[in-house]
């Protein structure tokens, strides 16, 4: 990965830890898969290269190189979609700013909204990390909310009840926040 001239950019970028240059790489990544019309391979694979360094999981602002791929999602091939999901599971419960969770969670939610990313915030659930299991209702919500699958919708609106069991009072409060906006949103149906 090391000959990849955009990873070894990546790596000097996060190493500074400069939200400035987060959103500025951030900005770049966005333009030139606009350009493209796709999102490069190179950038892709040092982003996902990236989603396995210690520094990166810790880096306040980290969020800022995940929602690249929310934002330019009709551009992430399949493939990719699919590479993307497995490393964002296996990583997610490791970052420390608390926003690069609620953007994974989102991007599993809104972006898959499948049965595959379903199944990935139910593992995630179970996390021991209690912010980043704090989360997994705001995935679980979209999928509840805007699933075209209404079994899916009534699964993932069941795991969020049964996550009101849940021994952390962080992850309660997310989920009563979740439930009440499902709530709120079916009354006006």
């Amino acid at each position: 990965m090391d000959e990849n001239p955009f990873y070894r950019r990546l790596k000097q970028t996060t190493a500074s830890g400069e939200a400035g240059s987060l959103e500025a790489l951030a900005f770049e990544i966005g333009n030139t898969v606009l350009q493209e019309g796709a999102f490069p391979s190179a950038y892709f694979e040092a982003l996902m290269a990236l989603l396995k360094e210690e520094h990166f999981l810790h880096l306040e602002g980290s969020w800022k190189l995940i929602r690249v791929f929310e934002e330019n999602w009709n551009e992430v091939s399949n493939d990719q979609r699919r590479i993307l999901l497995a490393g964002l599971e296996q990583q997610y419960e490791f970052f420390t700013d608390w926003m690069a969770c609620f953007v994974i969670s989102g991007i599993l939610g809104e972006q898959y909204g499948n049965n595959d990313a379903f199944n990935a915030l139910l593992r995630l659930a179970s996390t021991r990390k209690e912010m980043p299991r704090s989360f997994v209702p705001h995935g679980l919500e979209h999928i509840a909310r805007q699933s075209s699958d209404s079994k899916l919708a009534q699964r993932a609106f069941d795991e969020l009840v049964k996550m009101k069991g849940d021994q952390s009072n962080m992850v309660r409060g997310e989920v009563a926040e979740s439930l009440a906006r499902l709530a709120k949103l079916r009354a006006k149906q």
